[in-house]
Formats: C-alpha cells, sequence, structure tokens
C-alpha cells in the first residue's frame, strides 16, 4: 500500500526556516500534482501559506523534475522515476495558533502551513521524522501523533492515519516547555506551557480538571485517548483553535495564576477566569466541530473556502458553553456568570451590525467579513460567537421552562453526538437547529421552526433576556457611565483609551456620522476646550440636543465641524439574582448552572 513520509526539520532557526521532505511513490511518466492548504479548519479565512515557501524542489529517484506552479498553491510534476522526493523550504514566523514559527529559542507547527500532499494520497497511511535542529541541542518536541520510535526529547518517527489526521496534530519543541498533567475520566490530559511563566501549576491543573469534566458531562462521553493544551505564553495575546486531542492557545503571561500569590483567596482574577474560559471554549470543540463536524469542512479539499450558514452553531453554541462550563466546574459563582453573561449582552447591544446582518450571514460571510475587519466592521457585521451564544442562551432557556426542566440544550448536544459526532458522520447543515425543532416537538410540544427562522435569518435583536425572571434572575438595560457607552451614544464614536487616539469607528446614523467624522480623524477639542481624559465625563453632563464645535486633525489638516450630541450612553445590561423569586426560579436557575445529567 502507497504512503506518505514527511522528514520535518528546522534547518535554520536563526532564519525562521523549516525544511520539509516529502517522500511516495508515483507512476512513472503520468503528470501528478502537489497541493498546500489555503485555510485550516476551526479558522475560516483564507491564509494562503504558499506565501511563505521559499523553494520548492523535486526528484524522482536521483533525476530532478521541476515543479510547475499551477495556481499560488498547486504545482505540477512529470516523474521518470517511481520513488519521489519534494523538498520545500518555508520561512516559519507567524507565532498565532494557526500557522508556523521558528526561531533559535522555540518552533511551533501545524501541518497545513508545511505539509503538501500529492493527488489522490489524502487517505494514505503517513509516517513523520521530526528531527532536532543541528544547534542548539537542548530543545524538546511535544505533540499528540502517535509515536513510532522516539528519543527521550521527543523528536522521532510519528505516524498519522491520513493526511486529514495528520494535520490535526500540532507540533511544539523548543527549551522552556513544561507540562503540567492532570486526567479526567482516566484519560491523561497535560496544559503544556510554552514560554517563561511563574504559573501556580497545581491550582491551574486542578481547575482545569473540573472545566474539562464539566464538559464531558454534557456528552457523557470522552472519545479522546488524550488531550493537550499547548498554550503560546506571550506578553499579550488572546486567541485559540482546536484539534482532535489537543488545541492551541495564546495566552498572556499575567493571566495565569501567580504562584507567589497562590495562598491568596480573596477577590475574582478576571485575567484567570478569561484564560480558563478560553481553554474551556476550545476543549468543547472536542465535541463540537471536531467530532459533531459541519459536512462542507469535511468535504473540503482546503483548496478554497468550505461556506455553511450554520457556524453559529459551532461557535456560537461552543462560546455559550465556555463559560457556563465555568459556573458548573465552581469556577465561577452564579452572581460572576451571570456578570459575565451582562458583558456579553452588552456588547452585542452596542454592535449595530446586529441589525445589518443575521446570524446565518454572518456564518456564510466568515471567509469574507469576520476575519477580515476593517473600521466600518462594528456597522455591518455581528460576531457569530458572540450572538450565536445569545441564541444558544435563549434556546437553552426556553426548552428548560417549556418542558419544566425536562429538556435542555445538554440533551440537543447529547443527540447529535449520537446521530452525528459518535459514528463520525458528517453534520448537514441547520443539523443542530433540526434536532432542537424536532426534539421540541416530541419532548415538550413547542414549535421552534419560527424562532429559528427569525433569529437566524433576519438580522434582529435575540430576546435572550425574557425568560430569565423564570430562573430567578433580573435583567435589566440602561445606559453605560464607562467612557466607551458614552463616547458611542452621545457622540457616536470609539477610539482608543488614551487621549488624542485616532478615532477607530464612526457609528452609523450617529450624530459624529451626521456632522461628517471619519475613523483616522484625531478629535483634539471641543468648544475650545482639550478633547482629552475627562472627555468622556465633559459629555455626559451636556444636555441631549446640545450643539458642539468640534476640532480635529484629518491627517495633517486641521478641520472643524458641528455636531448635535445624542440623547443617551450607549446600553449596559445588568443581570443579578432575585432574591425575592420563588422556591421554583431558584431551583431551575440551580439546575441551570448545576450538572449537565447524562440523558438525552
Amino acid at each position: 500500500m502507497s504512503s506518505l513520509f514527511y522528514q520535518i526539520q528546522p534547518s535554520d532557526p536563526a532564519a525562521h526556516r523549516f525544511t520539509v521532505d516529502l517522500s511516495f511513490t508515483a507512476v512513472p511518466g503520468e503528470t501528478l500534482g502537489l497541493n498546500l492548504a489555503t485555510w485550516i479548519p476551526g479558522s475560516y479565512v483564507l491564509r494562503d501559506f504558499a506565501r511563505h515557501l521559499l523553494s520548492i524542489q523535486a526528484w524522482a529517484g536521483d533525476v530532478a523534475c521541476t515543479p510547475t506552479a499551477l495556481t499560488h498553491s498547486r504545482w505540477a510534476i512529470t516523474p521518470a522515476q517511481a520513488d519521489v522526493t519534494v523538498r520545500c523550504v518555508f520561512y516559519a514566523r507567524d507565532a498565532s495558533v494557526r500557522a508556523a514559527f521558528l526561531d533559535d529559542t522555540r518552533g511551533f507547527f501545524n501541518f497545513t502551513s508545511l505539509a503538501l500532499w500529492p493527488d489522490g494520497m489524502r487517505d494514505v497511511p503517513v509516517r513523520v521524522a521530526l528531527v532536532p535542529p543541528a544547534t542548539p541541542a537542548d530543545w524538546q518536541l511535544v505533540t499528540t501523533l502517535a509515536p513510532i520510535e522516539i528519543a527521550a526529547d521527543g523528536f522521532g518517527v510519528y505516524v498519522a492515519d491520513h493526511y486529514d489526521d495528520l494535520i490535526d496534530h500540532p507540533v511544539a519543541m523548543g527549551r522552556a516547555i513544561e507540562a503540567v498533567d492532570f486526567s479526567v475520566r482516566g484519560v491523561a490530559h497535560s496544559f503544556v506551557l510554552l514560554g517563561g511563566h511563574d504559573a501556580d501549576t497545581r491550582r491551574l491543573a486542578m481547575d482545569l480538571a473540573a472545566i474539562c469534566e464539566a464538559q464531558a458531562r454534557v456528552f457523557g462521553v470522552l472519545p479522546a485517548a488524550q488531550y493537550r493544551f499547548f498554550a503560546h505564553v506571550v506578553a499579550r495575546g488572546y486567541g485559540g483553535l482546536e484539534h482532535r486531542e489537543s488545541s492551541v492557545l495564546e495566552i498572556a503571561r499575567h493571566s495565569l495564576p501567580s504562584a507567589a500569590r497562590a495562598v491568596e483567596t480573596h477577590g475574582r482574577d478576571t485575567a484567570y477566569e478569561t484564560l480558563l474560559g478560553l481553554a474551556s471554549h476550545e476543549y468543547f470543540h472536542l465535541w463540537n466541530v471536531k467530532r459533531i463536524r459541519p459536512a462542507a469542512v469535511a468535504a473540503s479539499d482546503l483548496s478554497r473556502e468550505a461556506y455553511f450558514r450554520d457556524l453559529w452553531a459551532y461557535e456560537g453554541i461552543t462560546s455559550y458553553y465556555d463559560d457556563l462550563g465555568l459556573a458548573r466546574a465552581g469556577i465561577l459563582d452564579e452572581a460572576g456568570y451571570l456578570e459575565r453573561l451582562a458583558k456579553l449582552g452588552t456588547r452585542i447591544a452596542r454592535t449595530p451590525g446586529g441589525r445589518q446582518q443575521s446570524l446565518a450571514e454572518s456564518s456564510f460571510d466568515a471567509w469574507l467579513k469576520f476575519y477580515q475587519p476593517d473600521e466600518n466592521t462594528p456597522n455591518a457585521v455581528i460576531s457569530y460567537y458572540g450572538k450565536g451564544a445569545q441564541l444558544a442562551l435563549a434556546l437553552d432557556l426556553k426548552l428548560r421552562r417549556a418542558s419544566d426542566g425536562g429538556l435542555s440544550l445538554d440533551d440537543v448536544m447529547r443527540q447529535a453526538w449520537q446521530r452525528y459526532g459518535a459514528h463520525e458522520i458528517p453534520a448537514p447543515e441547520n443539523a443542530l437547529a433540526d434536532i432542537a425543532i424536532e426534539w421540541a416537538a416530541a419532548r415538550a410540544g413547542i414549535d421552534l421552526a419560527p424562532f429559528f427562522e427569525h433569529y437566524l435569518n433576519s438580522p434582529v435583536d435575540i430576546a435572550w433576556a425574557e425568560d430569565l425572571s423564570a430562573f430567578g434572575v433580573t435583567a435589566t438595560c440602561q445606559p453605560g457611565d464607562d467612557e466607551a457607552a458614552i463616547l458611542q451614544g452621545r457622540l457616536g464614536i470609539a477610539r482608543s483609551e488614551q487621549p488624542g487616539a485616532p478615532i477607530r469607528v464612526v457609528y452609523d446614523d450617529s450624530p459624529a456620522q451626521a456632522a461628517g467624522l471619519s475613523p483616522g480623524d484625531r478629535l483634539i477639542a471641543i468648544d475650545g476646550i482639550e478633547a482629552g481624559a475627562t472627555l468622556s465625563g465633559a459629555l455626559a453632563r451636556l444636555p441631549a440636543g446640545a450643539r458642539l464645535r468640534l476640532h480635529l486633525f484629518r491627517d495633517d489638516r486641521l478641520l472643524e465641524r458641528e455636531l448635535i450630541i445624542g440623547d443617551a450612553a450607549a446600553p449596559e445590561w445588568r443581570l443579578e439574582i432575585d432574591t425575592a423569586a420563588g422556591p421554583a426560579a431558584h431551583a431551575r436557575r440551580r439546575a441551570w448552572l448545576g450538572h449537565a445529567p447524562a440523558g438525552g
């Protein structure tokens, strides 16, 4: 049986270069295509990894066969002999979770960035030799690939079932690597710290184990044979990418729990909660996305976009469960969880793009709009993460209330697992919505088809807070008092916190837009007074309809504009436990935020 053999070496760390040799058997005299992915599953935008390809050469036996470019990510060769070797050299300095990075201290890559495959050989077995750099000599390597023959430092030979299995196993290497081990349901887990830190690793392991267990309870099964969180520790950063047995996180060093302050238990550490929320999100993808897998992604050849309209179900529902997982794990108390829900509500309420783009459109247009934002994005685009999470919340509460606690979103997710994920059957478009509609009708006697039609296909606000009172929670929305709320509501702009910073956004149908302000303008004075750090306070004192004289720089030109101030600051949601609610409401809330019982 034919197979693919890759040898990957950090050949010149100082110059950020990986060398990749691919060997396989071909039919002599027949022209064959070679392909490189243009995107990586889990990140829905074309990355064009070939832009980092420095050179490509090929030999059949000892005879060169020059690759001919057919597109920017596809080449053709016509080998004269059966044994083919293709050598590629890549420049690797993308420090994100999605691509490849190499310097003289560490290396990291996803195989989509470095590994070509020949036509017709996506399904053949794969062997990979991961070779250490010549210097320095003290690097370690960590991956979830299955080892065949490896050294104590982790370098050596690994195998994968096929190419699509291969690309689900990122590789990290370097000096400062520390694995924090823990177990969930008998499965070995680790949080791999890539970079210097002062973390309280005991607390980290304990909290992560609780979160992973809470998410596993939703589905009643943990399908991975192992799991690793690869955590790039950086000065500032946030992001993640899911894989079948791992995830790659980008985390700020200050967000880790401090070992020096391990004895302190008072107060909340919101940066650490955010880190745990990210880990919770990527872990939930172990089921939802990686196994309950969109059919469009499963069918993709990675050469072009894979369009589908229910990305909200895979990222939005996962976003709902990430903080919910923290509450169910005991990391967040009820008040803390409600605070995070309120912040989500505030963020979505302050995004006018939600009244321009539907959730289905947001999902479909992710390739073009969401991952390529500009200054007008808040006016035109809504996040399928955030608004999708709101839809999931509204759906969960509606199911629980209509069925008197007998049905929830947990049941829908378990049914999706049993139909699709457990059997590795790609999920058709709208699969999760269809399951919810089917089960709501059968178990609670309600018709959810109009709910989904309205909220998925129309650019409307989701009535996510209307059922909260039945769970002993009061929800109020009022003008905010923070600077961002005041600048957005009263002027119609967003800018960086530092005084004199350029305007980032001019909101549609706002006083600023009517006055002719543009993104990039630097607002320097209002009514002859410097528009400095006290700007929001000064605006809050003014009555609605006040006429202001603005001075601003556009590029290097001083301009003057008149603006009529808006009525109120942008909205802010607040959620609180209603102590006057009856016992039934408090019981519903505890059931919602507590364990997800196995069933379905």
